[in-house]
C-alpha cells in the first residue's frame, strides 16, 4: 500500500472546478455535438428526431443554422444563417470553431453569453431555494378551511330568508306564484 502512495502521490492534482474548462473548449465541444447530429441526420433524415437539440433546421431553402442555441453574436449581428445543403452547414461549423478559436471579440461574447446564462441559472437556483424555505399548508386544508369560513358568515343563525309563510302555489324555489305571472 505504501508503495501505492509513493507511486502516484507525486502525481496527485487537484479536482477540476467546474466551470473551468476555457470557454473556447466549451464551445468545440458544442461545435462537436451539432456536427454529430448532422451526422445522423444525413444517415436517417426521415427519421432523425433530435431537433429541439441542433442548431440548424429544415427552413424554406435549405437549412438555418443559429451560432448557438442562446443566439450568440458571431460579429456584425451575424447571428443566423439560410444555406442550401448539409455540406454547408458542417462547413458553417468547422468555420464557427475557427472563428471562436481566433477571434477575441467573438470569445468576449462567448464569455459574455457564459455569464448571462450563469445569472439566470443563480437566480432560478436563489428563486427555489426561497420557496423551499416557507412551509406551506397543504391546499385541500387551507381550501376547505376558507370554504367553511365563508359558508359561515355567509349564513348566519339568526337571519333567514323565509320570514314569512309562503304564498299557496308559489314554488320552492322562488318562482312566481303562476296566478301572478300571467296577470
Amino acid at each position: 500500500m505504501a508503495n501505492f502512495l509513493e507511486k502516484w502521490s507525486t502525481k496527485k492534482a487537484t479536482k477540476p472546478t467546474p466551470g473551468a474548462k476555457n470557454i473556447v473548449d466549451v464551445f468545440r465541444g458544442r461545435v462537436a455535438e451539432q456536427k454529430a447530429y448532422l451526422e445522423e441526420y444525413e444517415r436517417d433524415t426521415s427519421g432523425f428526431s433530435k431537433w429541439r437539440s441542433t442548431w440548424f433546421q429544415k427552413v424554406p431553402g435549405g437549412f438555418g443554422v443559429t451560432v448557438g442555441r442562446d443566439s450568440v453574436d458571431a460579429g456584425h449581428g451575424l447571428s443566423y444563417v439560410v444555406v442550401s445543403s448539409t455540406s454547408d452547414v458542417a462547413e458553417f461549423l468547422d468555420d464557427l470553431a475557427y472563428h471562436a478559436e481566433n477571434d477575441v471579440g467573438f470569445q468576449q461574447a462567448l464569455e459574455q453569453n457564459r455569464l448571462r446564462r450563469v445569472g439566470f441559472l443563480n437566480a432560478a437556483k436563489s428563486a427555489g431555494a426561497k420557496s423551499m424555505d416557507k412551509p406551506s399548508k397543504p391546499a385541500a386544508t387551507a381550501s376547505s378551511a376558507t370554504t367553511k369560513t365563508i359558508v359561515s358568515r355567509a349564513k348566519p343563525a339568526s337571519k333567514t330568508k323565509a320570514t314569512t309563510a309562503p304564498q299557496p302555489g308559489a314554488a320552492r324555489r322562488g318562482r312566481k306564484p303562476k296566478s301572478d305571472a300571467s296577470a
